[in-house]
């Protein structure tokens, strides 16, 4: 009766780890989402010094979550949003064509890390 116990201990426990990871990856995600259009819309309102250092604020934040979605994530999805987030700042700076398709590629790589990691009918089977 033990070993059930324990048994059912630890399937809890996984449980709560999952879905507390789930809601925490969600809402991090959101945050990053949300600074992520903030410097893209500072941007293109032609305020790029500002710009410049609010991208340099969302680096930060996202080194910060980097490391707390790695417990969750696997690390392919991570680092497709790493080379995104780290070519930002050099972007904005010399004011590239490319900026927005950079914009563009890291939200959709942010949203995909919350959508593949929310168990659904079809993630499962």
């Amino acid at each position: 009766m033990g070993r059930v116990k324990i048994s059912l201990g630890i399937i809890i426990g996984i449980i709560i780890f999952g879905v507390s990871g789930i809601f925490i990856i969600k809402h991090e995600t959101n945050e990053i989402l949300d600074m992520l259009n903030n410097v893209q819309s500072i941007y293109s309102d032609g305020r790029t010094a500002e710009s410049a250092i609010l991208a340099e604020e969302l680096n930060d934040k996202w080194e910060k979550y980097q490391k707390i979605a790695s417990i969750f994530v696997r690390n392919e999805k991570i680092s497709s949003v790493q080379t995104s987030m780290s070519r930002l700042k050099p972007l904005i700076e010399n004011e590239n064509d490319e900026l927005n398709a950079e914009f563009e590629n890291a939200r959709s790589a942010l949203e995909w890390i919350v959508e593949s990691e929310i168990p659904k009918l079809t993630n499962i089977l």
